[in-house]
């Protein structure tokens, strides 16, 4: 099986499914504008994270199971981020219409508001702090590279999330758990079958050897929950009010 048609057997008949029960009519064209907006977050975001993983050697994709790269990264993969991230935010539309929402949620607060800026100012100096501090560490032990590469490019921006729209998020929790823990627990249904087709491998010098059901690196189960988590709280956290 190609990169293709993993795709075409796994991804886009969710994607179809998930479209069809994210509603009657025309979606508002706010939401439009909101879905828009967090994908090209999202590709703009995990681009060079991912090629940069791709020149280390973290993980690749056969020559033959690929139609052709943009940079280090075939363009199946860059196809990946948009059907992963549109497979969350239908699900978390849908649910927002499934699950009556809680009444006087939160609302996110202003990025420029004194007592954000001196989070995020506090969070930015521990992120580089630690950066600096352990940046030998991955090679010095290689295996836990994948892992380090994971969590240090995306847990702060979790942490960002919850600095501006905490309440509000644990408000939603729901909404967010929900979309989070569906698409991450397919993608990684689908991924440990890609895996054993040969369809992307990983180098064994550079995760920690733990593996789900003998075939999956735990930190790529990892990848799948933050990131779908991710798209999740981004998209609750930019819709309008009247849309939540």
């Amino acid at each position: 099986m190609t990169y293709s048609g993993f795709h075409l057997a796994f991804n886009l008949p969710l994607l179809l499914i998930l479209f069809f029960f994210s509603g009657k009519g025309f979606w508002p064209g706010e939401m439009v504008f909101v879905m828009l907006a967090v994908l090209g977050i999202v590709v703009a975001f995990t681009s060079p994270w991912d090629n940069w993983a791709v020149a280390k050697g973290i993980w690749d994709f056969p020559r033959e199971r690929i139609r052709f790269r943009v940079g280090k990264l075939p363009i199946e993969e860059y196809a990946f981020f948009v059907i992963q991230s549109l497979e969350v935010m239908l699900l978390s539309w849908a649910f927002l219409h499934w699950v009556k929402a809680p009444e006087g949620a939160p609302m996110p607060r202003w990025i420029g508001e004194p007592q954000v800026l001196r989070h995020l100012g506090v969070l930015f100096v521990c992120w580089i702090g630690l950066g600096v501090a352990l940046k030998e560490w991955p090679n010095r032990c290689r295996r836990i590279h994948y892992a380090w590469h994971l969590f240090f490019w995306f847990l702060p921006v979790v942490f960002i999330q919850w600095i501006v729209a905490g309440p509000m998020l644990l408000a939603y929790s729901w909404h967010v758990l929900v979309p989070t823990l569906a698409i991450g627990t397919y993608l990684c249904l689908a991924d440990w079958y890609a895996i054993q087709k040969g369809i992307w491998f990983f180098d064994p010098k550079q995760i920690t050897g733990w593996k789900i059901a003998g075939e999956m690196p735990w930190e790529e189960a990892a990848f799948f929950y933050i990131t779908s988590l991710l798209v999740a709280q981004t998209f609750l956290i930019l819709l309008p009010p009247t849309l939540r």
